[in-house]
């Protein structure tokens, strides 16, 4: 009998000691404000840990910098971390000034491409002189917004749309 308590002591032992080894140095919050600290200055970049996975979000400029943000999670975090999930999106640059639109001032080209989209509007003719496109004719209301977008995309200096009679 005494070999079997002696037994069951020494395996309880064990199980116990083996589960306190197993047990992560420290938590998931306290690993996520180790790695937070060490990415100090990097408000596009969101942290999180469960069950000591490193989950990484956010967005950075370029793909070294997403590396170097793992890098620094997996050396702050050291042998508490598990494994790393970069979520980090690289971002193109975004200009400060828009890029102008040019506007066209080659009467011919204009008109060879407003001749191209007017087919599909024979109830209108449309002239281009000095890079303005006046449209004559008649034409449903709803056709209207459509022609008109259509034109513009051509990036005329104008269009003019006074000539179009509206047909109910």
């Amino acid at each position: 009998m005494k070999f079997y308590k002696l037994t069951f002591c020494l395996l309880t032992a064990s199980v116990a000691f083996s589960f306190s080894a197993c047990k992560s140095g420290l938590s998931d919050d306290k690993l996520e404000d180790k790695i937070e600290n060490a990415l100090t200055g990097r408000t596009t970049v969101d942290v999180e840990v469960e069950k000591g996975k490193v989950i990484l979000s956010g967005t950075v400029a370029s793909e070294e910098e997403k590396q170097q943000i793992e890098s620094i999670a997996k050396t702050a975090g050291d042998k508490d971390v598990k494994s790393i999930q970069n979520d980090i999106i690289v971002s193109a640059p975004v200009s400060s000034t828009p890029a102008p639109i040019e506007t066209s001032n080659n009467d011919a080209v204009l008109g060879a491409a407003v001749n191209t989209f007017m087919k599909d509007f024979p109830t209108v003719q449309a002239n281009v002189k000095d890079g303005v496109i006046s449209v004559t004719g008649t034409l449903e209301q709803p056709k209207i917004v459509t022609l008109k977008q259509g034109l513009d995309n051509l990036n005329p200096k104008k269009v003019d749309l006074s000539g179009i009679v509206v047909k109910k």
